[in-house]
Formats: structure tokens, C-alpha cells, sequence
């Protein structure tokens, strides 16, 4: 009787056993493209500000007024935007966001990776918004969504709003900024463009260091 028990057992823990394991081989690839799409889409928004922020100003031609005058505003009063409502501080990454999909769908890529990258994407402005908001007025899920390090925290942020304003420009995470940082990613592809011509523009809100 105990052989019969002990078989079972042994039977139902192989059993157990094996499902975890189908489950962890399905579960890690997705699981991991997923973090792809979201950190893709973090640099993506990361790309978008740091040339804003090196490159657009109120003189600019087309989008001086739209964007450089926005960025300059948002460095000297960075919770101004934060009044704004969604569609207001959103609408360009939604219609970007869009055309994304639009041309994964036309190009027979649409998957739900495309959906995540372009969900996240159109939502960073407001991610950023959340991280110029204190706890109170994040409410509870967006608090403990940056209390887990699931999207930017205020701290985080905090560092791009100090000394020249010329670091950790990606808005989505806590994760690729670091990195970014370490490699020196965004003062090599200055130099490069400096090179052909292209210059860093003086950021007059910025603090000399």
C-alpha cells in the first residue's frame, strides 16, 4: 500500500514538475519580450527628448515655438505640464504611436509586441507626468506601480532636472538611463553630429558645472 502511495506521489510531483517546466519555457521568452518592448519604447521616448532638449529652441525653425519654448518652460518650471490634460500632452505619441502600428500592420509585423511598444510609447509623457507628482496625487496604483520600480520614479527623474539638464533623458523606467549614462551614449552621438555640423544648443535654464 505505502509502494502504491509512494508511486503516486512520485508520479504527481513528475507531473507538477513538468508542467513548471513547460510553464517557465513559455512564460521567460514572453516574459522577455515584453521587457524588450517596453525598454525599446523607453529609448524611443529617451531619443525624442534628448533631441528636443540638445537641439530645439524658441528660435527653431517650424517647431521653435511648439516644442523649444515647451522644453525651455518645462526646465524652469518643471510641474507647469502637469496641469495640462491627457490628450494635450499626448496627442503627437498617440498619432506617432499610430503610425507604428499602422506600418507594422502594413508590413504584416503587427503583434502584440508592436501593441505593448506602441501602448507604452504613446503613454510616456503622461509616465513622466506621474513622476512630477507626488504620491497624493498619483493615487494608489500609480504609487506602488513606482514604488515596485515598474515605471519611473520622482527620484529618478529628479536627476534630469539637475546641474545641465543633459542626462538621463529616457521617461518610461528606472532601468535604461543608468546604462545610458555609463556608456556615455548621449555625448557620443553629440560628438558625431558635432562633426558634420550638427551642435549641441546651450540650455539657458541649466546650472553650470
Amino acid at each position: 500500500m505505502n509502494s502504491l502511495q509512494d508511486l503516486g506521489a512520485t508520479t504527481a510531483i513528475s507531473a507538477a514538475s513538468e508542467t513548471m517546466s513547460s510553464l517557465m519555457s513559455t512564460a521567460t521568452p514572453t516574459l522577455l519580450a515584453a521587457a524588450g518592448a517596453v525598454l525599446l519604447a523607453d529609448f524611443a521616448s529617451g531619443l525624442v527628448h534628448w533631441a528636443e532638449d540638445a537641439y530645439a529652441r524658441r528660435d527653431t525653425p517650424v517647431i521653435g515655438k511648439w516644442i523649444g519654448e515647451a522644453n525651455l518652460e518645462h526646465h524652469v518650471k518643471p510641474r507647469a505640464f502637469v496641469a495640462r490634460g491627457y490628450w494635450a500632452s499626448s496627442w503627437d505619441l498617440i498619432l506617432a504611436a499610430s503610425l507604428v502600428v499602422v506600418g507594422a500592420w502594413w508590413l504584416d509585423r503587427l503583434d502584440w509586441t508592436v501593441w505593448l511598444f506602441a501602448l507604452v510609447a504613446a503613454n510616456a509623457n503622461q509616465i513622466h507626468k506621474w513622476a512630477h507628482r507626488a504620491p497624493h496625487e498619483n493615487g494608489w496604483l500609480i504609487t506602488q506601480l513606482q514604488r515596485f520600480k515598474l515605471i519611473q520614479t520622482q527620484r529618478h527623474h529628479a536627476r534630469h532636472h539637475t546641474g545641465k539638464k543633459d542626462s538621463h533623458y529616457c521617461s518610461v523606467t528606472n532601468f535604461l538611463n543608468p546604462l545610458l549614462e555609463e556608456l556615455e551614449f548621449w555625448k557620443l552621438l553629440e560628438r558625431g553630429l558635432a562633426k558634420v555640423g550638427i551642435h549641441r544648443r546651450a540650455d539657458p535654464t541649466a546650472e553650470a558645472r
